[in-house]
């Protein structure tokens, strides 16, 4: 089977890709045995999550990525759920 592979393909790839290495970044982060290790992992992560913002945008204007409005009674009840939420 020869497939050709387009803009969007690659697109939907390189977000993929970024949420993963988001992932891994984060768990690194989280996981450091130190402060300037876990300072260097969330600095690397601030990057890549502006970079995974920028692949997101580029898609959802060209149409390619299309997020669904929530519906106004589920926003209402996630801020029930979570509003008595103390850390």
């Amino acid at each position: 089977m020869n497939s050709i592979r387009n803009d969007q393909d690659y697109a939907n790839d390189l977000l993929m890709s970024e949420k993963q290495l988001c992932s891994a970044l984060a768990t690194a982060a989280s996981e450091a045995a130190t402060e300037s290790i876990r300072n260097g992992f969330k600095n690397i992560l601030s990057g890549q999550l502006d970079l995974q913002n920028q692949v997101f945008k580029t898609m959802s204007s060209n149409g390619w990525y299309q997020v669904d409005q929530a519906d106004s009674t589920k926003i209402q009840q996630a801020k029930s759920k979570y509003s008595t939420f103390t850390v």
